[in-house]
């Protein structure tokens, strides 16, 4: 069954600063600006401290909250896992343009929550779904704006979205999960491998140049001497 995000979630915008962010080391409010979003999980103890006297309730963020790029050229999703806060700080807040979605709890018997017939919405399901390379290509193609990229409240809203019975949504997050692991297992060997050959050229590299600087008048390098260098470049083509 397919649903829009204004069912399955309440949108709203972060909290509107009127003027400049002025970081206070002392202030009580940990501030979520874009740049920590990173399409993953919300890294908290890199967040700028500010003070901001009063501020209503709901602009405090919560563990299962999905912070969601408004204005950028990429409209990526960040999970808030947890909110671990540092000593002194009593709450962490998000700011404009930033759009905070917070899953609706299931139905109640006054109708309010998720659609009647939806069992539940894992919010670390529709972190994955919102990331999903189709969806971030539709929510592209409503995308208005010049020098950046904008995306309005009700085009985030009116996105359809799947959502399938809880059993298969824990099933996903663990098949994404494994699947970001493996990319992540991936991109480090061959940061690695590239590493090891850079090193293994630059010593072929000092070995030239020693040669070059030899006194020695020039010989007729053996055929044991070939060898040995043949064999080293085919070491290396075989990496």
């Amino acid at each position: 069954m397919r649903f829009p995000l204004s069912a399955l979630a309440d949108v709203r915008l972060g909290y509107p600063f009127r003027t400049r962010v002025t970081p206070d080391p002392q202030g009580e409010t940990a501030l979520v600006q874009l740049a920590d979003l990173n399409g993953g999980l919300l890294d908290t103890a890199t967040l700028v401290r500010v003070h901001l006297a009063k501020i209503r309730t709901h602009f405090a963020l919560r563990p299962g909250d999905i912070l969601f790029r408004a204005r950028s050229q990429l409209n990526d999703a960040t999970y808030v896992a947890d909110l671990t806060l540092s000593p002194g700080v009593t709450r962490v807040v998000a700011a404009a343009p930033i759009m905070v979605v917070r899953v609706r709890p299931p139905a109640g018997p006054a109708g309010e929550g998720l659609p009647p017939g939806l069992a539940g919405l894992d919010a670390r399901y529709l972190h994955w779904l919102l990331n999903h390379p189709q969806m971030q290509a539709s929510l592209r193609a409503q995308s208005t704006g010049h020098s950046a990229e904008i995306l309005r409240k009700g085009d985030l809203e009116g996105l359809h979205l799947p959502v399938p019975p809880p059993a298969v949504q824990q099933l996903i997050i663990e098949a994404a999960g494994l699947l970001e692991r493996e990319r992540q297992l991936r991109r480090r060997l061959l940061e690695e491998r590239f590493s090891m050959i850079q090193r293994q050229l630059l010593r072929h590299a000092e070995a030239d140049e020693s040669a070059a600087g030899n006194d020695d008048p020039p010989s007729r390098t053996s055929d044991a001497a070939q060898g040995q260098q043949s064999r080293t470049w085919a070491r290396l083509e075989g990496i």
